[in-house]
């Protein structure tokens, strides 16, 4: 059954990240990550779209980690900072403070994405959000894991955090206190940096490289912040970053009805090739004919094990069955060598309830993989990264 997924509006009717309202382009060579894509089936989203993908370091597991070694694509790994401070009207306050064990693990995945990806690896070093002396407390405390991690010629970034030191004074005090060079990233959403501290900053010190965190292509301030830093120091190499996730998922939010309808929908031709609105957004094909003698490829081991059972299998049958199905299937029923294991009627129906129940675990897992390539295939983030 096929699907229509019109164009992502926002609750006015316009179409999401449309920047046509300014008077002139955002300069081409800033570098956009599209941050909050923590789950595997969201990198795997925007890496098929091939948009720099921005991560927490704290929300990934060990399935997310192997998807980001794999991809090989731009990634701007979040130390997740921001999750021990809320802020109110009293200004920051801890709440959740990062122990050092748990800084400690978060290092050792930066460490590993870092040694894989190399120069597409972004990282933010250990902060914490809007206190600079327990900024560089932590930056001396693990120089030893910074040192390893900028070894492998991955990017350390430093938000520049508001206090009684300038950002210049800062970021020295900074790169002394973690013994290698940093570069400055602006807070632009807690503690956030004030467009007159920034551009301050960028004349003054002219820096190779400089990010925004928190900020969108999308933001209504991000055109004239990009047009100073370009004033001011036109070599200065730009990226940021904003949780495109939040901006879209919720009530009435285009992926999580495009997510909605995807899930509302069948997949026909299980028997045959696969049709199926989910797969046909994430590209992925999948051929009943060309699967079913195979299921080494697609057959967990308890559904091996349910098959052996349902078949009435012996237990030495069951063993061989489990260690080698594709060739086992291949082989003689028993004494029988009229016909194949493959062509005994309840294998073929032990396998295609196997079949059944792997198609139905693939797409919906992938339906979040499929809205967000709906969402963003189009969207001015995308044209950025093509």
């Amino acid at each position: 059954m096929a699907v229509s997924i019109s164009a992502p509006l926002d609750a006015g009717g316009h179409m999401l990240f449309d920047i046509s309202e300014f008077r002139a382009p955002l300069p081409n060579d800033v570098q956009v990550f599209a941050s909050g894509a923590n789950r595997l089936s969201e990198i795997r989203g925007f890496a098929k779209l091939g948009i720099a993908i921005g991560v927490a370091v704290n929300h990934l597991n060990e399935s997310a980690i192997a998807e980001l070694i794999t991809i090989q694509q731009p990634v701007m790994i979040d130390s997740g900072a921001f999750s021990e401070v809320v802020a109110g009207t009293s200004g920051i306050r801890v709440t959740s403070p990062i122990t050092d064990q748990e800084w400690r693990r978060r290092l050792a995945i930066y460490l590993r994405l870092a040694s894989s990806l190399r120069q597409k690896a972004i990282l933010v070093a250990p902060d914490q959000v809007g206190n600079q002396q327990e900024t560089l407390l932590r930056l001396e405390r693990y120089r030893t894991e910074l040192t390893l991690i900028a070894a492998t010629s991955a990017t350390l970034l430093l938000p520049l955090q508001i206090g009684s030191m300038s950002h210049i004074e800062f970021l020295t005090a900074a790169e002394r206190a973690a013994g290698i060079p940093l570069v400055p990233a602006m807070p632009m959403r807690k503690a956030a940096t004030s467009i007159f501290a920034l551009t301050e900053f960028v004349r003054e010190v002219k820096p190779r490289h400089v990010h925004l965190l928190g900020m969108g292509i999308e933001n209504h301030r991000a055109n004239k912040i990009l047009r100073l830093i370009r004033h001011f120091s036109p070599r200065t190499s730009i990226s940021l970053d904003s949780n495109r996730m939040r901006a879209v998922t919720g009530i009435g939010r285009p992926m999580t009805m495009t997510g909605t309808a995807l899930r509302s929908t069948d997949a026909e031709g299980i028997y045959a090739e696969v049709d199926s609105p989910v797969l046909a957004l994430t590209g992925d094909r999948f051929d009943y004919t060309d699967s079913i003698a195979f299921p080494s490829g697609w057959c967990t081991a308890e559904q091996l094990y349910s098959i052996a059972v349902s078949v009435g299998m012996l237990a030495g049958e069951s063993a061989k069955f489990r260690r080698d199905p594709d060739s086992f299937l291949q082989g003689p029923f028993r004494d029988n060598a009229e016909i194949s294991w493959m062509e005994y009627p309840l294998m073929e129906l032990g396998l295609n309830r196997a079949w059944e129940a792997y198609l139905d675990q693939t797409i919906r897992s992938a339906v979040r993989t499929a809205a967000i390539v709906s969402v963003f295939q189009d969207s001015s983030i995308r044209r950025r990264c093509a």
